[in-house]
C-alpha cells in the first residue's frame, strides 16, 4: 500500500477510566462475533468519542477512533487501510518502539466521513499463518461510529438534499466506489443511485438520533441484492451520513460514509 509518513502506530495504552461521555454516539455493527470489532463511546485516554475496540482485547474498552487513523496507512484514497500482524512488524523493525502486540487486532479498512468525528469501514481476523493480511473466512464485519451532535434540531428543511457517499467491501486498495443518496426530512423518504441503490427509503428521528432504513437494497460492488440498509444522519444540518447495509451473506455486507453536497 501506498504510505504517506513514517510515522509510528500509536501504542494502545490503557489508562485508567475517568469521566463521563459527553457527546451522543450512535453507532451501528454486522456481526458481534467473539473476538470481533466492536463500536462504541471511546472510553480510553480520549473520553465520550467515536470509539473503536475489540472483543477480549484492550480490557474490552474502546480507543478513539481516530487513534487507528494513523498517516502511515492511509493511501492515496483517503481510505485507512492495514493488518494487526503488519503493525507488528512495522514496530518490531524501529529500534526502541514499544508497546503491546498488536498481531491480533486483525485487518482493518476504513473511512471518514469529511471531517467530523464519525467513521465507517469493515474488518475480518487475520489469519496467523500464511501472508500478512491473510483473513480468516467467515469473520468480514462492517461498521460505523460517529458524533451525532446536534443533527436532529437542525435537519435541512425545504427542497431534497443530496449526498455523494462512499461503499467499502473487501478493500483491494482503489478509490471507493460511490453513490448518490437523496434525502428529504420533509417528507421523510430518501433513494440512492450508484453503487448502492435503493427506492423508497425512509428518515426517522428518534430523540437525537436522525435514522436513515431502507429495503430492497443492491450493492453493485459487492454483488449483494435484496439488502437491508440501516444509517445514521451525523452534525449540524445533517451533513453527514453512514451506515451499513446487510446482506443473506455476510461476505457482501458493505459500510458506507459521505458528506452532503454544496
Amino acid at each position: 500500500m501506498h504510505k504517506h509518513a513514517k510515522k509510528a502506530f500509536l501504542a494502545l495504552a490503557i489508562s485508567s477510566v475517568a469521566g463521563v461521555a459527553q457527546a451522543d454516539i450512535v453507532t451501528g455493527l454486522s456481526f458481534s462475533d467473539v473476538n470481533g470489532i466492536r463500536v462504541g463511546p471511546s472510553s480510553v485516554q480520549v473520553h465520550g468519542k467515536a470509539g473503536v475496540g475489540l472483543d477480549g482485547q484492550f480490557r474490552d474498552r474502546y480507543m478513539a477512533a481516530s487513534h487507528f487513523a494513523q498517516t502511515e496507512y492511509v493511501n492515496d484514497h483517503d481510505v485507512y487501510n492495514f493488518s494487526g500482524r503488519e503493525v507488528a512488524a512495522d514496530m518490531a523493525a524501529r529500534p526502541g518502539t514499544r508497546g503491546p502486540d498488536h498481531s491480533r487486532i486483525g485487518v482493518w479498512s476504513f473511512a471518514q466521513v469529511g471531517n467530523q468525528d464519525v467513521w465507517f469501514g469493515e474488518w475480518s481476523a487475520e489469519s496467523q499463518t500464511g501472508a500478512v493480511g491473510t483473513k480468516t473466512p467467515d469473520t468480514h464485519t462492517v461498521w460505523y461510529v460517529g458524533e451525532n451532535g446536534d443533527v436532529a434540531a437542525t435537519l435541512p428543511a425545504g427542497a431534497p438534499v443530496s449526498y455523494t457517499i462512499r461503499s467499502i467491501n473487501h478493500y483491494t486498495g482503489s478509490a471507493l466506489p460511490t453513490s448518490t443518496l437523496t434525502a428529504n426530512f420533509d417528507t421523510g423518504s430518501a433513494h440512492s443511485s450508484g453503487d448502492i441503490r435503493f427506492n423508497n427509503g425512509s428518515i426517522k428521528t428518534i430523540d437525537k438520533d436522525v435514522q436513515l432504513g431502507a429495503k430492497e437494497v443492491s450493492v453493485a460492488s459487492s454483488g449483494g441484492t435484496n439488502g437491508t440498509l440501516e444509517g445514521k444522519f451525523f452534525g449540524t444540518g445533517a451533513t453527514g451520513v453512514a451506515g451499513i447495509v446487510k446482506f443473506t451473506d455476510r461476505h457482501q455486507d458493505t459500510a458506507f460514509g459521505g458528506t452532503k453536497n454544496p
